[in-house]
């Protein structure tokens, strides 16, 4: 399914905010092994600085997307709902949606409307958000790899054929 040009525009403000801040982010970022008893969650957007700090945005562009029943992941040190100006507009009380500790970022200026509150993380999660971003970011390198290459370009097209 493609995404919403609302959200891409905001994922697009969050990766131009990681590179201006000089930290590392990638988003859908499957959190855990299915092994593991976890696998099966996607953090919208995952970033991490220098100092191992992790933080998790939950991406929602429509009412429909936040009321659905899709998990919201709150994993990371600070947690963050991102979303349009139209949604926040929409919303009163986002204590039905949210815990009070995330905060929350509006439109692709990602304006703070609500500050979070730090969560200390045990050292078994922060080394599996952290080997999650990497596998994520891999894939995504090896995608990219593979949209540049004419060769694998023509096998999947020979594939789709």
């Amino acid at each position: 399914m493609a995404k919403r040009k609302e959200t891409v525009a905001l994922e697009n403000a969050l990766i131009k905010h990681t590179r201006e801040n000089r930290i590392y982010g990638c988003e859908e970022i499957t959190i855990g092994f299915h092994n593991g008893g976890k696998g099966n969650e996607i953090v919208d957007f995952m970033t991490m600085d220098s100092k191992g700090v992790i933080k998790c945005y939950e991406l929602k562009v429509t009412l429909e997307d936040l009321k659905s029943k899709a998990k919201k992941s709150w994993y990371g040190n600070y947690n963050y709902l991102v979303v349009s100006e139209e949604l926040y507009n929409k919303v009163e009380d986002w204590s039905l949606y949210i815990p009070k500790t995330v905060g929350i970022l509006v439109g692709e200026h990602l304006v703070s409307k609500r500050k979070c509150k730090k969560q200390n993380l045990d050292k078994d999660t922060q080394i599996m958000l952290k080997e999650s971003m990497i596998r994520s970011m891999f894939y995504k390198m090896c995608k990219y790899k593979d949209a540049q290459s004419v060769k694998k370009q023509r096998e999947l097209q020979s594939e789709i054929r």
